[in-house]
Order: C-alpha cells, then structure tokens, then sequence
C-alpha cells in the first residue's frame, strides 16, 4: 500500500465514480479500479458496495477515508514544513457562530501579530457541522458549545462556562421583571436554529423541566434575533456576550427566569488522531488564552 492508493481511494469517494476519478487523476478506469481492488485486499474489507451502476462507500471506506485524509494531510504538511526550513506552517480551524461573533477577530489579530509566519484559515458553522469537520479532518481543531456523542473520537477540552439570558423589547410586558420558565414557554421565541450550542443548551433546560420551547422565528444570526426581539417581535435567549452592548444601550432589557439557569460551555475539540504541528499547538495556546 502506498500513498497513491490512498490518494486514489479519497478521490474515488470525493466523485463517487470511478470513471470520473480516473478522469481527474489522469488515470485509465482499470488502473483506479485494481488500485482499489488492491486496498480491498490488504485490509480484507470491502470499500465499497456496487449497486445499480453506482458506488457507495461503505462503514469500513469511511473509516479508511479518515485515516487517508489524515496521513495525506499530514504528509503535505511535512513537505511543506521541511522543505521551507520549518519557516512556515498552515492551521486550519472551526468555531460556532457565537464564538466567531465574539472572539474571531481578537484572534486573528493575536496570531498575525504573534505568528505571522502561520497560514490561518477560519471557518464559522454550527456546532454540529464543525464537529462533522473535525472528524473529517478538514479542519485541525475547533471551538464549539456543544459536543456530541462522536466525541468519543475526539480530545474534549473545556474552555469557558457563560451564562445566557431571556431579553426582550423595553417595553413589552410593562412592570414586569420576572416569569417562570413554563410561562417562557408559552411566549413567542426567537431562538437559534437545531444544531447550534445555543439551542442545545436552551432545549437542554425546557426538557429537563418536561416542557418544549417552540420557536416562532428560528434563524443562524444572534444579531438578527436580537434585532428582533429589540422591535418586540418575542423574547430571545442568548449569551451573555452577545447581548450586553444592546443591554447596555438599552435597545432590550432582561426577563429574569425566576426557576431555572441558562448556561453553556465552550469546548477545544481535535480529533485523537490528528497530529499537531508545532504551529498548530502555538495557534491553540493562543486562542485558550484569547477566551479564557
């Protein structure tokens, strides 16, 4: 088995055809074909399964397609930090919407400042599809507010426990400061969408009383909902990160929930198999401090 199997197998699963994988590796059909038959053979599994002139990768090739984006991963990483000297290195990285809201720019601006020789790239998802990144090895680490049972696969590190709050427009519910979470309940919510850490840990505290919240509007931006919520559209519940300016300016004011505590914790995941580059583990020093 050599590198060119495994390049040749991720191409395959990328196309989902190995006509056209021969096409962009420049290969004949045949040659894909046996370089796969030969994968099958070492590891004794089948890759893929051949239904109605299509291919569909199996629960093995998924397994492999991790490894081989690892090792290829890992060993252009090498060619790149050897042949410059160890002069420059790339570090790809993940975070939630929250996160990226709030602490994204104060870490560009450490490692520009402090590792100007890093390649950093960002990229902003929820918690569920940067945690599908990671396992897919198409980022190196990440920050998320919710992890879910695949973090068996991946180092879990706890970085920031942050209270959330229910705010809404001044003068909706005039003299009113305070309800029970049932009665939230019945309100009108404005709410982030299912499979952001947000709403996980806002359902999280319904469910555990036995109720439901049920959105009236549900969307990706706390800045939108707080819009929202500031015009007396409902009442939204967010960190306390993202809402203290519009607190502060007054545009909404807080609803104590009198019977219960919104809370998250964000997360610093990377899968266990993942090598980090000496870049990489300065880049993660950076943002620990950063959110810390």
């Amino acid at each position: 088995m050599t590198l060119r199997h495994l390049e040749i197998f991720r191409t395959v699963c990328a196309r989902e055809s190995v006509t056209q994988a021969a096409e962009a590796l420049n290969m004949t059909q045949p040659a894909v074909s046996m370089a796969v038959k030969e994968l099958e053979a070492f590891y004794g599994v089948r890759l893929f399964e051949r239904m109605n002139r299509r291919l569909y990768i199996t629960e093995a090739g998924r397994s492999l397609l991790q490894y081989a984006d690892t090792v290829l991963t890992q060993f252009q990483e090498s060619v790149q930090v050897l042949r410059q000297g160890g002069v420059r290195g790339r570090c790809r990285f993940g975070m939630t919407v929250t996160i990226g809201e709030t602490w994204l720019p104060a870490i560009l601006t450490r490692l520009e400042r402090e590792l100007p020789q890093l390649d950093a790239e960002a990229f902003i998802q929820n918690s569920r599809r940067t945690e599908e990144m990671v396992l897919q090895n198409e980022i190196d680490f990440a920050l998320v507010d919710n992890v879910s049972a695949a973090s068996r696969s991946q180092h879990v590190t706890p970085l920031l426990r942050e209270t959330m709050a229910a705010v809404c427009a001044p003068d909706l519910f005039p003299g009113r400061r305070e309800m029970t979470l049932a009665e939230l309940a019945e309100q009108r919510l404005l709410l982030r969408e299912s499979g952001s850490g947000t709403r996980s840990s806002v359902d999280a505290v319904f469910q555990a009383a036995g109720l439901k919240a049920v959105p009236a509007v549900e969307g990706i931006s706390a800045s939108a909902l707080l819009a929202c919520a500031a015009a007396g559209a409902g009442i939204t519940i967010l960190p306390r990160s993202q809402i203290e300016a519009a607190l502060q300016a007054g545009t909404v004011r807080e609803l104590t929930v009198t019977d219960a505590v919104f809370q998250r914790t964000y997360f610093l995941v990377c899968h266990r198999n993942k090598y980090l580059t000496e870049g990489m583990k300065q880049a993660i020093a950076i943002v620990r401090e950063v959110i810390a």
